[in-house]
């Protein structure tokens, strides 16, 4: 085995100080952690005693021990590198051929965990997770008949990236290939579909389709027949992502496959359908909800990936400032009571539900859902699922909730007049009430009610917390690094050059692990309006947007711009994604003449230097003025020339 890499076009780390010659034959990667310090040997032996319980899935040392928090992943390759004598690779900066990568077969790739990354003069260049396994390292020999390989390290979880990757449906055609061959006709197999085992062609192109959708977390999958191709999108942090097109010929195949899966019925093409199926990908189980929809060219098929019941997030994890988490906490602990959450389709609102429910879940409550349809089966409460066809509306679900002793009720939607009022109605009467409302901020919301036919002062006295929320994306940590948001993106957030002082503004170049956009995950950006005293007062007597929103600027609440804004300062987002999730906040930015501050268009006067900003305006009573009047009609003021 040959530890020093010799002609290659992969761009390594620093090469590591030359430890002790390696006898990776008499030494266990167990042994290497000890002696290089990184563990303890009670923490080895917690290691290994966790890994051996029946109960636990299979999983290597190195894996193990980031589980269980005793070392990073990357602690554990620098540590193996090392005391190795080995360099070791940073498979994020890096992008293999996939054609290389396929000279080691993909089950045993994934059973070594080793990847072929370039070919050498003498043989092959591999990256390795646990470089002490040389049984591992021999099969590769044995299945690409290299004499000699040069071994690097890198860990575990970007070789499975990589591994996945490279047998993806934009880098490998051959399932493709192999389904278009297995299709004579367009119906010819649609009798067999349902008994079709695992090796069939098309079934193991859709179980690609699924795989690769849950390895690059897309969170839908999009199935589309267009005139000449089957084009197969994933929607990735929250934008759409072309990922493969196949022949058109295969499209009735594939699309009957995943109906079958998911108990639909393939031989009625004209009318949409609707079903759910669960998938296993890596030995995790993913719950996905399917819709069929008849189009020019044949059906479309989305499918939503569901999050499990025990990965909620925390509230926490969601990306709430410390004083707005502070204040949704605070809402949720009182007995009784409204808390709306708001935003558009896509903007998280159900998953900040599930968080708060699982939160506040409790044996001595008793919580029920009525969602339409249920996405995530939380333990230990009661969800149903609302249907209009057959007459359970919100309303009528809501009313018979009702009449079950509940302590928590969280309502998918409000969609009409009688669900506002009957949710509005069991928050006065002692149940603590979620829901969401489509509108674009929490002032919105309360004026939405309203206007949707709900007596101001049943809003006053029921209303505990009014959310807007939306989903911005994050740097990918793998490739970001500083940079100054240009004049115009500051332009349109009415910022100046001197408002980035302080600020530690963070932006992806592209790489392969966030697939060259610069961003990997997401969080959210919140608006927490409060409705306390003064706000219920304001209710009863203006229930118009400007003076709410004017009580709660004045009560310092910060709205989704602010929020982005603060995030931004942060690295946590990039002031573009501020401006493309918070468009609706974009008004007409004005400065001052004097200081260059942003002001606002109704603005008789800089708040800041007190500079005379308009004319248009009555100095003493504000109205409108016509620009060639000299006296004020409605004060008899005389009018200020500029």
């Amino acid at each position: 085995m040959t530890t020093t890499p010799q002609g290659t076009g992969i761009q390594p780390g620093p090469p590591a100080q030359p430890g002790p010659s390696p006898q990776p034959g008499r030494r266990r990667l167990g042994d290497v952690l000890v002696e290089s310090g990184l563990l303890t040997p009670d923490q080895l032996e917690q290691a290994l005693n966790d890994q051996r319980r029946p109960d636990a899935p299979r999983r290597r040392l190195g894996q193990v021990v980031s589980d269980l928090g005793l070392a990073t992943e990357r602690d554990v390759a620098e540590a193996l590198a090392k005391l190795l004598g080995l360099q070791i690779v940073d498979l994020s900066r890096t992008m293999p051929a996939p054609d290389v990568v396929r000279l080691l077969p993909r089950a045993v790739a994934e059973r070594t965990r080793v990847l072929v990354l370039d070919r050498t003069s003498k043989g092959l260049l591999v990256a390795a997770a646990d470089p002490t396994n040389v049984l591992a390292l021999d099969d590769v020999k044995l299945y690409t008949r290299s004499a000699d390989i040069t071994v690097m390290v890198a860990t575990d979880s970007q070789i499975r990236d990589q591994l996945a990757r490279a047998w993806s449906l934009g880098s490998d055609s051959a399932a493709v290939s192999m389904a278009e061959e297995s299709v004579e006709e367009e119906d010819s197999d649609l009798a067999t579909m349902g008994t079709a085992d695992d090796d069939a062609p098309i079934v193991k192109l859709v179980n690609r389709i699924f795989g690769d959708a849950v390895r690059l977390r897309a969170s839908d999958i999009h199935v589309e027949v267009q005139r000449e191709v089957l084009r197969v999108r994933y929607r990735i942090d929250g934008l759409l992502r072309d990922v493969m097109n196949a022949p058109r010929r295969i499209a009735t195949s594939v699309i009957s496959r995943i109906k079958i899966m998911s108990g639909l019925d393939i031989s009625e093409r004209r009318i949409p359908q609707d079903g759910r199926t669960r998938i296993v990908v890596e030995n995790m189980a993913i719950d996905c909800r399917i819709s069929t929809l008849p189009s020019l060219h044949g059906e479309k098929v989305v499918i939503r990936l569901l999050t499990r019941g025990d990965e909620v997030p925390t509230l926490s994890q969601l990306g709430f400032e410390p004083d707005q988490l502070e204040n949704f906490e605070k809402s949720l602990a009182v007995p009784q009571g409204l808390v709306l959450i708001t935003g558009p389709t896509g903007s998280g609102k159900t998953n900040t539900l599930y968080s708060a429910i699982a939160q506040i879940s409790d044996p001595e409550k008793n919580i029920v859902t009525l969602e339409d349809p249920v996405e995530v089966q939380l333990p230990g409460i009661t969800q149903v699922g609302a249907n209009a066809k057959i007459g359970m509306t919100f309303a009528a679900g809501l009313r018979s909730i009702l009449r079950q002793d509940p302590d928590i009720i969280l309502v998918g939607e409000v969609r009409d007049e009688e669900t506002a009022e009957l949710a509005l109605t069991a928050s006065i009467t002692g149940h603590l009430v979620l829901t969401t409302l489509h509108t674009n901020s929490a002032v919105a919301a309360l004026t939405r009610l309203v206007d949707m036919g709900v007596e101001p002062f049943l809003v006053a006295s029921s209303l505990t917390c009014a959310i807007a929320q939306r989903l911005v994306r994050v740097p990918c940590p793998s490739c970001k690094a500083p940079y100054t948001p240009g004049p115009d993106t500051l332009t349109l957030l009415g910022l100046l050059p001197s408002d980035l002082e302080g600020a530690t503004p963070m932006k992806g170049t592209g790489c392969p692990e966030c697939g060259g956009t610069g961003y990997k995950g997401r969080t959210a950006v919140y608006e927490v309006l409060v409705v306390d005293n003064t706000m219920r007062q304001v209710l009863m007597k203006d229930a118009s947007e400007a003076a709410i929103a004017a009580a709660a600027r004045q009560a310092g609440m910060s709205t989704l711009r602010l929020s982005g804004l603060t995030k931004a300062r942060q690295g946590k987002t990039t002031y573009e994604e501020v401006i493309r999730v918070t468009q609706s906040d974009t008004e007409e930015v004005h400065s001052c003449p004097k200081c260059g501050r942003h002001v606002s268009e109704d603005m008789v006067a800089c708040p800041y230097c007190a500079t005379n900003l308009d004319r248009g305006h009555c100095q003493n009573c504000g109205k409108a003025l016509e620009e060639d009047w000299n006296v004020c009609p409605y004060c008899r003021t005389a009018v200020t020339p500029p």
